[in-house]
């Protein structure tokens, strides 16, 4: 009996042996797995994207009218129309004048000159009220004084009173020169054409 008691004993011992590891290994697997955090990386939070205002686009402006490097131009006051040569780089307009004489109506200075049209021969007279006068200087020659006089113009179907000096421009293939004075504000030029306002014979 004793040695039965013994053998049951240590039986025992050897089932409780085997179901402890098992007992504890269910008990540690059903357990819920706890996250410390330490060690993980926490991501900030996303910033949402603003895109930048989308700006007005801004059109050029359309305003100014194109004309050619040759344009006719009319003198309203006498009535001819001439050939005009269009140069952006020369500041005050020029007007082929001759027998120009300086006089005095009312305690104002004037000035009458006298426009031929070269194609036809038809001559014209003007008098002007004398605006100021500009002073050209010559290389090794003595400067000359030009009278500038306000004149009205026709170019197109646009109507300008513009400043032009007066001189014999008998040298130049163009009788009217127009500067910056006359286009600012007004023009744009496009030196590939010409006679875009009104179509003129330049001879």
């Amino acid at each position: 009996m004793g040695q039965l008691k013994k053998s049951a004993i240590s039986w025992r011992s050897i089932v409780l042996i085997l179901l402890v590891p098992v007992l504890f290994y269910s008990c540690t697997a059903s357990r819920p797995v706890i996250e410390t955090g330490v060690g993980s990386v926490i991501e900030p939070e996303a910033k949402p994207v603003v895109e930048p205002e989308a700006k007005p686009v801004v059109e050029p402006a359309t305003d100014l009218r194109i004309i050619g490097e040759v344009e006719p131009v009319t003198l309203v006051k006498s009535g001819l129309t001439l050939p005009a040569r269009i140069d952006t780089g020369a500041t005050t307009s020029s007007l082929d004048a001759t027998e120009i004489k300086r006089f005095e109506r009312d305690g104002k200075k004037w000035v009458r000159f006298t426009v031929t049209d070269r194609r036809s021969g038809e001559k014209k007279e003007m008098e002007c009220r004398l605006s100021r006068t500009v002073k050209i200087k010559r290389h090794g020659e003595e400067s000359l004084e030009r009278p500038v006089v306000k004149v009205k113009t026709l170019m197109g179907e646009v109507e300008l009173v513009r400043e032009f000096s007066l001189t014999d421009r008998g040298e130049f293939t163009y009788q009217i020169l127009i500067g910056r004075n006359f286009l600012q504000g007004e023009f744009v030029v496009d030196v590939n054409r010409k006679n875009v306002t009104t179509p003129m014979s330049e001879k």
